[in-house]
């Protein structure tokens, strides 16, 4: 399969996502319309209220608004729209979302939204379930397996792992119906297998192989099929698998190293984990920008008065110098910004304290300090002596990260992301933690809800990489949700 046929199989699914779309934002304006009709111009009931223009422009907001929730429970991807329970679950949760939305919007505005009566909303909820279900699961699913099925460049998969659960796994997918995979070859260090075959399937090399297998056979996927391996193992192997630049999914019952629960794809009952498989591009990544920069602009004017107290603070009692503390740090794809906090530091000091902490703490040789026995361990400097006491309040209360808005404005950082390093941690980094540099940073993530200072490094690298690979819109609301008391309590902040 040369490269013309790899961008037609690409231009294939964007536009199978494209058709989703379209389908499901007539069947919602279908819904609406239809409820409308029923309930207030069909003559069954006693009151008939014309259709006017103000009821389709709320209509386009209406689709709009549900397509953008339906994507945020992954109902465009494609491993979601070939499961009938995954669909089935999404949509029922889709719509749930969409009608308490527009019911909030004509609260907060005293806009009817289609609402002037409630059995208008409750018959479009029931078509709109009922329709979305009909037409994904029972109509475009038959269509797409169906073409899928004859489609002769099939997705084209690498197996890492020539043993007894690669065999397995290579048994599976050629008898599965559901996922039409086509088994390319097998990547295994052991060198007594090299050259050999499994039923007809060539082992082609190891892994240090792979990216130039990748490229040369235009592998679409890698599935890690291998048998309880070590932590350190599996790291270094997920890791040179990383470099292939496809997605990658493992086949492990090991999964709780990676995530606690996660978009899991069974293959016939066999489950395997996306580890390089992220959703931030094309439309998603729009949405995320979209959100990001809407509620940071309406951030930054809400919290101008605490902006203000805070600079006044800061340049009264802070010592000399200025109100914000800017620093060059790695965005995405590791390049350069400048980075934005309220200071919190005194300007005289030397950071030869924190390159030498930073390169102990990402190396893993950073020791975990705590006041007593039975306090929670921290890994990371708790007496920074170049923090002023202003400074220990704002980044006890996180009130520091505050101006990083800007840098969200700015579209340098998201809202949620992992945290932007210093370049001269960079040089410490391995491999598989650069993975962590591939989503923008943000000023929260799954770090700082999940223990943020307690949390050593190569745990937190594996929290953004999980966030990363499963990334959604109700992820980053979740996220948010959980910061909120994380930064009231102060947990794990020095």
């Amino acid at each position: 399969m040369d490269s013309k046929l790899a961008s037609l199989r690409s231009r294939r699914s964007r536009n199978r996502a494209l058709l989703l779309v379209l389908s499901d934002m007539i069947v919602v304006a279908a819904s609406f319309l239809f409820a409308y009709w029923f309930r207030l111009q069909s003559g069954f009931f006693l009151r008939t209220i014309p259709l006017e223009s103000y009821h389709f422009l709320s209509l386009g907001a209406v689709c709009l608004v549900w397509v953008m929730i339906m994507s945020a429970h992954g109902l465009y991807r494609r491993e979601v729209y070939l499961s009938v329970f995954d669909q089935m679950v999404g949509i029922f949760n889709s719509v749930n979302l969409g009608v308490l939305l527009v019911l909030f919007l004509a609260f907060l505005t005293k806009f009817d939204y289609f609402l002037e009566r409630r059995l208008v909303l409750l018959v479009a909820w029931v078509l709109a379930i009922t329709l979305l279900t009909g037409t994904r699961v029972f109509l475009y699913r038959g269509l797409f397996l169906t073409r899928i099925a004859k489609d002769p460049f099939r997705c084209r998969i690498l197996i890492v792992g020539a043993g007894e659960t690669g065999t397995q796994f290579l048994h599976l997918v050629r008898h599965t119906k559901d996922h039409v995979y086509d088994v390319v070859g097998f990547l295994d260090d052991d060198p007594a297998k090299q050259g050999t075959k499994i039923e007809d399937v060539r082992i082609l090399g190891t892994v240090d192989n792979i990216e130039d297998t990748v490229a040369r056979l235009n592998i679409e996927r890698v599935f890690v099929a291998v048998h309880r391996p070590g932590q350190n193992e599996l790291i270094d192997l997920i890791s040179r698998c990383m470099r292939s630049k496809v997605p990658v999914k493992m086949i492990s019952d090991q999964f709780h190293m990676f995530a606690s629960e996660g978009a899991i794809e069974r293959i016939d009952g066999v489950p395997t984990l996306a580890v390089r498989d992220t959703p931030m591009t094309g439309f998603h990544f729009l949405m995320k920008r979209l959100f990001d920069a809407t509620t940071a602009g309406v951030l930054l004017i809400v919290l101008a008065p605490l902006f203000l107290v805070l600079a006044i603070l800061i340049k009264t009692i802070g010592g000399p110098g200025p109100v914000l503390f800017r620093q060059t740090r790695a965005g995405q794809g590791g390049r350069p910004f400048n980075f934005y906090k309220f200071r919190s530091m005194r300007t005289d000091m030397d950071d030869a304290v924190h390159r030498d902490y930073a390169k102990n703490f990402v190396s893993g040789e950073a020791k975990a300090t705590a006041e007593s026995e039975a306090d929670t361990p921290v890994y990371k400097m708790k007496r920074d002596p170049r923090v002023t006491g202003i400074g220990w309040i704002l980044r006890k209360t996180s009130l520091d990260e505050l101006p990083q808005l800007f840098n969200v404005v700015k579209g340098e950082m998201s809202l949620v992301g992992p945290r932007p390093p210093i370049l001269y941690e960079l040089q410490y980094y391995k491999e598989w933690h650069r993975r962590r540099l591939d989503a923008k940073p943000g000023l929260t993530g799954l770090w700082q809800v999940s223990g943020r200072s307690s949390v050593p490094f190569n745990e937190m690298v594996l929290l953004d990489l999980y966030y990363i690979d499963h990334w959604s819109l109700k992820l980053d609301f979740e996220i948010m949700l959980r910061t909120v008391p994380v930064i009231l309590f102060g947990k794990g902040a020095y």
